[in-house]
């Protein structure tokens, strides 16, 4: 995570509708299509037809036919009656659907004004639990078809709603033609519980319709109908969201040599703009503001290709931060990168510094039996931190564990981690990998700019690893915790959307591997890392002001995965578990627990937190202001520039074992 220290207050007068958009995605079936009585018609028939009669046809609204046809062989075999095969029944639902749509179907109110106005300015999709066949049958019959630009049916995805399978493959359908489509940036119109789970799952915001007041609907907005005035009129003035092209951002990652005295920056993009690393005294540099005060040293022609290398054998003793500066202008987040400290005599800072490498924490020695694993956000790159590569590798060198998911590896970092181990690495992208000492094996997937999947080939069998690092912006308890924020509010931001829709993406690409045959589905899998979001274990009421379902953790949940963490620790406030911040004073800085380590196919046996909540026998003590107590068990771990432990993160290790 990349701290944010704000805590705005939203005005929650303000409708969820947004101002601007970059598609829209329908439902079908009881939202633009009147079809929901005539498919409980449909599953009453086939019911009667089979000698019986269902008292609540309402548990089958919104359902898909394979999974009703389902239920439907359940009742008949509880019943005592005779039941067909699920195949057979799915046949008779949809024939006899097929031909009450064909004469009855009608389009709900509103519905081909709605479309009509949208499909004039975004392209529109249609995800529907109904089969390819029927989908379109429906989609003619009450004559928006030509609107539509592209559609998802039940027979095209491996789960019906409320998976959020369908929603994640309509957005692709939508993306490849039009690369500005997101989830964070796109709507869904839903009528039924299980279709606004589903939208929600895939991190869209989501208009729920229907005016039963009995139907509990998990959206943002509500609305009784298609005509609502409200909606109408957003409708007509909702306007296209404007692509905003994002380059990486400019940064500059160095390390400094204390025997030669030199500083050697890389750039972490290529640079088409004028580019010099300025070198500055701490207390004259702010975190991203180009100090007033001249430089103490700069150089300049700086690219991603090669490194530079600065002298700075004549700088005093102190601490200095540099900055890339292209054109005039600091980047964000670039001051955060580069921190170093300049000692006269070498060999009193060349000691200190192999003192420090030493773990900060004391952390239980692992037992043999089981596989280790540990999620670390290294903190870009271990930058933050004298020596944080050495720190790095005296820790792991010291508690060698079997698996580790990095996050927040700026390219390099990771692979320098491995190789100063002599372990394997498995990397997609510029943030995340998989380290290990036994054999990995990469699997190229759609998820290279947040996640990273990988086989590790352990001695206890071969475990697939996810090592993720979510979106970081609009952290959620920072209203979450405002008892007068709703937590519809704080759940329909976009940057919490976002880590919704990239979760879901994981989750779809894993099905992927397994269907494929790329990964084993009798393989275990851990799901790793940095999330940026709490978990709804640790926000049930009377343990934050709000209780807030946060939809990640539940995702994983429904999909068969358990936080190790959480398993073994279930009391929440006896073990709390928090992982942001151990650095960062708790009054500038919601606690909470944002790194997971979640399985599925694994037990865990142990599982704990490092630098964090680890008790001491040395008393806390009050740093040099005398404001702030630092050291283990204390309110912050201290000065991170010479913490021996080398991130903002506390890391979270599991001890799991499996068949």
């Amino acid at each position: 995570m990349q701290a944010q220290f704000l805590n705005t207050r939203l005005d929650v007068s303000v409708s969820l509708l947004p101002g601007a958009a970059s598609a829209i995605i329908f439902d079908c079936d009881g939202l633009l299509a009147d079809t929901e009585d005539l498919w409980l018609r449909a599953v009453d028939a086939c019911a009667n037809a089979h000698g019986t009669t269902l008292g609540d046809l309402a548990r089958f609204r919104g359902g898909a036919i394979d999974d009703v046809a389902a239920q439907l062989v359940t009742i008949f075999e509880v019943a005592g009656l005779p039941a067909p095969v699920v195949g057979e029944l799915v046949k008779s639902l949809s024939e006899e659907f097929h031909a009450l749509v064909a004469q009855e179907a009608i389009a709900m109110p509103g519905a081909v004004a709605i479309v009509s106005e949208l499909a004039a300015r975004f392209p529109v999709a249609v995800a529907s639990n109904s089969p390819r066949a029927l989908l379109d049958q429906i989609l003619e019959r009450i004559g928006v078809h030509t609107l539509i630009t592209c559609s998802v049916a039940r027979d095209e995805v491996s789960a019906a709603k409320p998976a959020p399978d369908l929603y994640v493959a309509a957005l692709r359908k939508l993306r490849e033609l039009d690369p500005s489509v997101n989830a964070e940036t796109a709507v869904a119109f839903e009528d039924s519980a299980v279709g606004a789970l589903a939208a929600t799952s895939a991190g869209l915001l989501v208009v729920g319709v229907n005016a039963d007041p009995a139907v509990v609907l998990g959206c943002h907005v509500r609305h009784n109908t298609l005509l609502d005035e409200e909606l109408v009129a957003w409708a007509q003035v909702v306007e296209r969201e404007t692509p905003t092209h994002l380059e990486q951002s400019a940064v500059a990652v160095g390390s400094f040599d204390a025997a030669t005295s030199t500083l050697t920056v890389q750039c972490m993009y290529s640079t088409e703009q004028a580019a010099r690393v300025q070198v500055y005294a701490q207390k004259d540099c702010r975190w991203n503001e180009l100090p007033e005060s001249p430089p103490v040293a700069a150089a300049s022609a700086l690219t991603d290709r090669e490194p530079l290398s600065m002298d700075l054998a004549h700088l005093p003793d102190g601490t200095y931060r540099f900055l890339l500066v292209t054109d005039g202008l600091v980047p964000e987040w670039n001051g955060r990168t580069g921190e170093f400290t300049v000692r006269t005599n070498v060999l009193v800072a060349q000691a200190a510094a192999s003192k420090i490498a030493a773990p900060a924490v004391l952390s239980p020695k692992m037992p043999e039996q089981g596989v280790a694993a540990m999620t670390w956000n290294l903190w870009f790159g271990g930058c933050h931190s004298n020596d944080g590569h050495a720190k790095q590798v005296a820790y792991l060198q010291e508690f060698p564990y079997s698996i580790v998911a990095l996050q927040e590896c700026f390219g390099a970092h990771g692979r320098q981690l491995a190789a100063a181990l002599g372990w394997n690495i498995a990397q997609q992208g510029h943030d995340t990998a998989v380290i290990s000492p036994y054999p990995v094996s990469l699997h190229h997937t759609e998820t290279d700019s947040f996640a990273t999947c990988a086989t590790v080939f352990t001695p206890n069998g071969a475990v697939t690893v996810w090592s993720v690092h979510l979106w970081h912006a609009d952290y959620g308890p920072y209203t979450a915790d405002d008892a007068g924020i709703p937590a519809r509010y704080t759940l329909a931001s976009r940057g919490e959307r976002r880590r919704t829709a990239q979760l879901a993406e994981i989750l779809s690409e894993q099905g992927r591997l397994e269907s494929e045959g790329i990964v084993s589905v009798q393989d275990p899998i851990l799901v790793m890392g940095d999330f940026n979001v709490p978990s709804h274990l640790d926000w049930k009421p009377g343990h934050r002001t709000n209780s807030v379902e946060w939809p990640a953790s539940r995702m994983l949940e429904v999909a068969g995965y358990a936080d190790a963490f959480r398993v073994i620790h279930p009391d929440v406030d006896a073990a709390p578990g928090h992982t942001w911040s151990p650095i960062i004073p708790a009054d500038e800085e919601p606690r909470d627990r944002i790194d997971f380590i979640y399985s599925r196919g694994a037990r865990a046996l142990e599982a704990f937190t490092v630098a964090s909540e680890i008790k001491s026998a040395a008393p806390p003590r009050l740093s040099a202001t005398g404001k702030r107590r630092v050291g283990l068990d204390a309110d912050i771990l201290g000065h991170h520039l010479e913490n021996a432990w080398p991130t903002d993160h506390a890391a979270v290790v599991a001890r799991l074992a499996w068949r």
